[in-house]
């Protein structure tokens, strides 16, 4: 089966994607990635032998005077589709499907910004959003697959645009099957892009500078600076930027607490690889954390800094629970989230819409 699989370059779609590649090459498929931006040179070198991979440098559907580069995209993918004789187009942006491809298309929902808002500022996108809603609400109706990674995220596909996915498909990360090493200090550790107010960081800045002198250091890894020019600074966690995903794996190697306060996360991968790592997991209790780890991880009210810190506190004082959470995690983690997992879904789900009648399919 030959699969055109998209991606793009901004977050842990990425990961996502060369993740699943790799197991679908391992399972016989042959995987064309076609990716929305340029790919750095070591994100590259990830991607298996067998995988192809092409980009183009567009604008995504959620960027500012993005109209005429999502049409351009969305052709580029198409002609794409029609040259490799693709089997299933499996997009992980939300517009392009409704531009028409000669083949089943599976459109995996990741994120999207109606969603974001309502998190981020407790109420309704502004108008200027509604060409960004059309595409969207266009795009997954002429999918003939929707997957969500969570069933909260297909919740709120239903509240935004009035559909429900047709399938939710957890995320899934790989392991080596190795037990984690020995923590050898108190180290606390958040991955994310710092300058999307959906990640949280700031919550978690102001809650470190609530603790005490004695608190276990607090690590940061991710962008600061956002696409349209915009800084996060933080005054009282250690900022490292971007780095690329051996360093990551060696941070969670290290780290004992990983908190992820973010106020939005459709899934959030990086929990996923901490908890294979070892990591006792602090979440914000949103309901995609909720859904995942519930039973195995502390929460603390979403946007709640105070209560942050509290719990941090509390868990800096209590070496026994930060174990127990952590191999909790680890077994929830290895027994329901893996890759390979969930590459089984997906291509069972390929096979479901190469074999049902065709409905969406055109050429525009």
């Amino acid at each position: 089966m030959k699969i055109l699989l998209s991606t793009d370059t901004v977050g842990g779609v990425w990961d996502y994607t060369v993740t699943l590649a790799r197991q679908l090459d391992a399972m016989g498929c042959e995987v064309l990635i076609a990716a929305i931006g340029e790919p750095r040179d070591e994100r590259l070198a990830r991607i298996p032998a067998g995988v192809q991979v092409t980009w183009r440098t567009y604008r995504l559907e959620w960027m500012a005077g993005a109209e005429e580069d999502v049409r351009a995209a969305a052709k580029w993918l198409r002609e794409l589709a029609q040259l490799w004789a693709a089997d299933v187009v499996h997009l992980n942006q939300l517009a392009y499907a409704a531009f028409g491809f000669p083949c089943p298309v599976v459109t995996a929902v990741h994120s999207d910004v109606l969603s974001w808002w309502t998190h981020i500022h407790e109420c309704e996108a502004p108008p200027e959003w509604a060409p960004y809603a059309r595409w969207v609400s266009d795009g997954i109706r002429a999918s003939d697959a929707v997957v969500t990674p969570t069933q909260y995220q297909s919740a709120l596909l239903w509240r935004h645009y009035g559909l429900h996915a047709t399938h939710v498909i957890h995320n899934g990360v790989e392991t080596s099957g190795d037990e984690p090493p020995a923590r050898t200090e108190p180290l606390v550790l958040c991955v994310g892009r710092a300058w999307d107010q959906g990640k949280g960081v700031d919550v978690l800045d102001e809650a470190v500078g609530m603790l005490g002198a004695d608190a276990p250091p607090v690590h940061v890894l991710g962008e600061t600076v956002a696409p349209h020019g915009s800084v996060f600074r933080a005054r009282n966690l250690a900022m490292h930027g971007r780095v690329e995903r051996a360093e990551v794996d060696a941070w969670m190697r290290r780290a004992t607490i990983y908190v992820a306060p973010s106020r939005y996360e459709p899934f959030g991968l990086a929990p996923l690889e901490a908890a294979l790592h070892g990591c006792a997991l602090l979440l914000s209790d949103i309901g995609t954390f909720g859904e995942l780890w519930n039973g195995c991880a502390d929460f603390f009210p979403s946007g709640d800094a105070e209560a942050l810190a509290a719990v941090l506190d509390r868990l800096a004082r209590d070496p026994v629970r930060v174990q127990r959470l952590a191999e909790g995690a680890r077994k929830r983690a290895l027994r329901r989230y893996t890759a390979r997992r969930m590459a089984e879904e997906y291509v069972a789900l390929y096979r479901d819409v190469v074999a049902a009648p065709e409905t969406n399919r055109s050429v525009a």
